[in-house]
């Protein structure tokens, strides 16, 4: 079983409850399972910049803002991480602007199906409403960035218990991951499959050759892939979780 886990915090708070949640859960997990190692991300003990939309990501196959914050040092933690959770409060039914740009940071691998051969979860918090657009909302990201979701934990401050809550759900994350198997269901499927038709012209014609998603699609052992379970093997042995299918953000 592969054990590193990670936990991405959403939240603008620096004592956050959200971050208080995740940091049990994962000591309860540790505790009933001594093989897991964790590690949090606070998004907001970061200096990450707004992303500017000059589609260099897209395009080239790299962020030139990585130069200039720290960036980089949360791409390399989601690389070398195995399963990945995706925590946030509720703001307005929606996720905080720290973690919305953490994902707006990453777009270009929604593209690439990045993280193929990692497991997700996501975990919401919140005082009395929202929570359903919030756990929509990172699930699907999860699955555009070709990470398979397990379950989605939810804490309503009006009506949960933080002990009780955390006992629950260490215990569902580990009984989730023993069932597990492969790194694949229907949604990551038909979205490989989607992927695949418009990066081999069958859908989108209009891609110039030198852009780098294309020539990426195009790599032998993609367009060799008959289903996305293989790409994600495939994904997790040739490229190690080292350069993020392709894209060597720290040597640029």
């Amino acid at each position: 079983m592969k054990n590193k886990i990670l936990g991405i915090v959403g939240s603008n708070n620096k004592k956050s409850f959200t971050n208080l949640l995740v940091d049990a859960l994962f000591e309860e997990i540790k505790m009933l399972d001594k093989r897991f190692q964790t590690k949090i991300i606070c998004l907001s003990d970061y200096k990450i910049d707004y992303c500017i939309g000059c589609i260099t990501c897209f395009l080239n196959g790299f962020c030139p803002l990585d130069k200039d914050d720290d960036f980089k040092i949360i791409r390399r933690e989601l690389l070398e991480s195995d399963i990945i959770f995706f925590a946030s409060p509720v703001y307005i039914h929606n996720v905080p602007g720290k973690m919305k740009t953490f994902f707006d940071r990453i777009s270009s691998y929604t593209h690439l199906l990045s993280y193929a051969g990692k497991i997700g979860f996501t975990l919401t918090a919140t005082d009395n409403n929202g929570e359903d657009y919030v756990k929509d909302y990172l699930t699907k990201i999860q699955k555009v960035l070709g990470i398979k979701n397990l379950d989605n934990y939810i804490f309503k401050n009006i009506n949960n218990n933080l002990e009780q809550f955390v006992q629950t759900n260490a215990n569902k994350t580990l009984k989730c991951l023993e069932d597990n198997y492969g790194y694949t269901d229907r949604s990551l499927e038909s979205y490989f499959n989607y992927l695949k038709d418009c990066y081999h012209g069958k859908i989108n014609s209009s891609l110039q050759q030198e852009y780098f998603e294309l020539s990426y699609w195009n790599r032998p052992w993609i367009k060799e892939c008959k289903s996305f379970q293989e790409f994600a093997s495939k994904n997790g042995k040739i490229q190690g979780f080292k350069n993020n299918g392709g894209v060597e953000f720290d040597n640029q």
